[in-house]
């Protein structure tokens, strides 16, 4: 046989060979996807994820770590978690922490916007904070505190309905819902009333 002859014959054996393989391969992959999905869905039934961590950093050097006891993922958007026993840390400028309790959270896996919900807790700089929600949009910058909002510090305690935060520039502005309410400022003599 010739060179040619043979290396006809190779490639054209090889071109069956891999025709069936590729086609094996496609086949086989369609049923065990489908496998794999029933096991998916019966697991769904109980889709509690526990001892949830999350942790990111920023070029500036700013963290964000956020734990849970437990969550959901979305089944419609898999961005999506729902939290139980929420527990974040915000570290600005490499000293200032900011601490947030909750009991749920909405966190965005994707660009880290978080919704702490229920009996929401801030900590910084001693300074405590308590409100029904905060919303963290990282994404765009800012944060919404709001409902029942009670800021409390050793010379001062301050009643609103919500605070608007900058992320960068770090300026707030605290307002009612109502307009015809006023914010509600104590000072406290000594730290103490």
């Amino acid at each position: 046989m010739s060179k040619k002859l043979s290396l006809q014959i190779f490639l054209i054996s090889m071109t069956i060979f891999f025709s069936i393989f590729f086609f094996n391969k496609i086949y086989f992959k369609k049923d065990v996807e489908i496998l794999e999905n029933k096991k998916v869905l019966k697991s769904d039934e109980k889709n509690l994820i526990e001892g949830i961590q999350y942790y990111s950093k920023d070029l500036k050097g700013n963290t964000y770590l956020i734990e849970a006891e437990n969550g959901i993922m979305d089944q419609n958007n898999q961005d999506i978690i729902y939290l139980k026993n929420v527990k974040a840390k915000i570290n600005f400028d490499q000293k200032k922490i900011i601490t947030i309790n909750s009991e749920r959270a909405i966190y965005n896996i994707n660009n880290f916007d978080t919704e702490f919900l229920d009996n929401v807790k801030l900590e910084y700089d001693g300074n405590k904070l308590s409100c029904d929600k905060i919303s963290a949009k990282y994404s765009q910058n800012y944060a919404i505190l709001s409902g029942n909002l009670v800021f409390k510090n050793l010379i001062t305690q301050l009643y609103a309905d919500q605070m608007e935060v900058d992320l960068i520039t770090r300026t707030t502005k605290t307002s009612m819902f109502n307009k015809n309410n006023k914010i509600k400022i104590k000072h406290l003599t000594n730290g103490v009333n």
